[in-house]
This record gives C-alpha cells, structure tokens and sequence, in this order.
C-alpha cells in the first residue's frame, strides 16, 4: 500500500475522544484491558479482605482501593500501548482565513469590536501574537459595512 493509502485507510478508523484523536480498534482493546486488569484485581481482593478481616464493609473498600489501583494500572499500560494518532499538516495562516475566523466567531458570540479601546498589555500581546492588525482591520471593515446599512 502507498502512503496516502494508508493514511487514507487509517483515517476512516480514527476516532476523535476527549479532544485526541485514537485508533477505533485500540480503543476497544485499552478498553478491553483495563476492564481485564480492574475488575480480577477489584474481587480478588474483595475475596481476600473479606476472608482475612472483620468488618465486610470495610473489606469492600479497601477492595474497591485495589481495584481503582487497577484502573490506574491498565490507564498507564493503555498509554505505553497505544500511543495517540495525530496526522499534523502545517499551512501557512493567511489573511483570507483569519478573516474567515473572526467572521465565525463574531457570527458566534457578536462582534469583537475595536482592539485599540483594549488595554495596552493586552493590546501589546496581541501585536506579539500577530493579530492586532487583523483584529484592526476586522473591527473598520464592521464598521465600514455597518455605515453603507445605514
């Protein structure tokens, strides 16, 4: 198989879950492993604490102890296995598409209004960051289009 391919095979598996992107089969075997994990230790020790203690209450939570250790195990076992999937493409921010940005956020939450009115540090670090100017020109572009309404 060539390269895209795969990548294009890959994709149609991939899942996005709590904002990182995973495989759809090794999802089911983290899964798979930590239930493996978790559970055996959860009524092993249960079985355990219970034969050797007195109380059958605190029995079950020192079990339940071991077997939330057990969730942690299999959590950083499945960490180890299965890496995450990320396909990185890195394109060049232009103008068009920062204004295609700010054109959805204002449709979002309104208009972002004018950045000089801000105050100087924040104003200082959006010029760092690059966007003062598209911000600037965002707001007198609202503001030019606002006028011809009216």
């Amino acid at each position: 198989m060539t390269a895209p391919e795969e990548e294009k095979e890959a994709t149609g598996r991939l899942l996005e879950i709590w904002g990182d992107t995973v495989d759809s089969r090794h999802t089911l075997w983290a899964i798979l492993l930590g239930a493996g994990i978790a559970v055996p230790l959860y009524l092993v020790s249960e079985r355990l604490f219970a034969h050797f203690g007195d109380n059958p209450d605190v029995a079950s939570t020192y079990a339940l102890l071991v077997g939330l250790g057990g969730c942690l195990l299999a959590g950083f076992l499945n960490a180890v296995f299965f890496r995450p999937k990320r396909i990185v493409r890195e394109t060049a921010a232009d103008g068009e598409g920062r204004r295609k940005a700010m054109d959805a956020i204002e449709a979002e939450i309104g208009p972002l209004g004018d950045p000089s009115e801000l105050p100087a540090a924040v104003q200082e670090e959006l010029r760092t960051l690059g966007l003062y100017d598209d911000l600037l020109a965002q707001h007198r572009r609202r503001s030019t289009e606002a006028e011809e309404r009216s």
